[in-house]
């Protein structure tokens, strides 16, 4: 039961140490199963209330149950994906085109100037440079075509610059080849104060997501 428990705080993102904690948990249980545990029951297993008694099967079987689906709904810092399919598919985007540039920067379906990024770790001609060990807090990023002078390559980022600052971009980030030749999931970015129209770097401002309130990313922007 610990560990159940540890696991709902965990994914949930929130501590259950207050009532106002304790009836939050009682509603989102109720509206996603349509079953009740009262904020009592749920004081009690936290140690909130003491008590001496041993869970019944029937809790502990909704607060497993709860636990599984909200493992299903977050992502995680260091989720790894086999194919891009398999990411974009939790976003509602088919998986139709073959072409890279489809998977560079795909728009989140409904949200202005949120995109699904899937840089390549060290490409040879976009350079996503950063800490591995870490798991990339910072992403910095610029483009040097081999086929192309040097002009070039500077209006482009120079673009780059421009479009990611004018929307406030965010970007929920896969990268290939980090850890292991699929994709792996690095949270969400926004554009550093650091950043130049010659080099953008992307800094990490959230480990998880939750795929049932994407509406809450704008809270990100601020």
């Amino acid at each position: 039961m610990r560990k159940i428990l540890q696991s709902i705080e965990e994914q949930a993102g929130r501590k259950m140490q207050t009532p106002k904690d304790f009836q939050w948990l009682s509603d989102e249980i109720f509206r996603r199963f349509h079953q009740t545990l009262s904020p009592s029951t749920l004081k009690r297993l936290w140690g909130y209330f003491p008590s001496v008694r041993q869970p019944h099967p029937y809790t502990i079987d909704i607060l497993t149950r709860y636990a599984e689906s909200l493992s299903q709904c977050m992502l995680a810092k260091g989720d790894e994906f086999q194919s891009v399919g398999e990411y974009l598919s939790l976003f509602g985007i088919c998986d139709k085109q073959e072409t890279p540039d489809f998977y560079w920067s795909q728009p989140l379906p409904n949200h202005l100037g949120i995109v699904i990024w899937s840089p390549e770790y060290q490409h040879p001609e976009w350079h996503n440079h950063g800490d591995t060990s870490h798991l990339m807090p910072t992403i910095t990023e610029w483009w040097t075509p081999t086929d192309a002078d040097a002009t070039l390559a500077d209006i482009r980022n120079h673009d780059n610059y421009l479009r990611s600052v004018s929307f406030n971009e965010l970007r929920i980030t896969f990268m290939k080849n980090i850890t292991s030749e699929g994709y792996t999931f690095l949270g969400i970015y926004k554009l550093a104060p650091s950043s130049t129209p010659q080099r953008l770097v992307w800094q990490r401002i959230a480990e998880r997501l939750d795929l049932r309130h994407l509406d809450q990313l704008d809270l990100l922007r601020q």
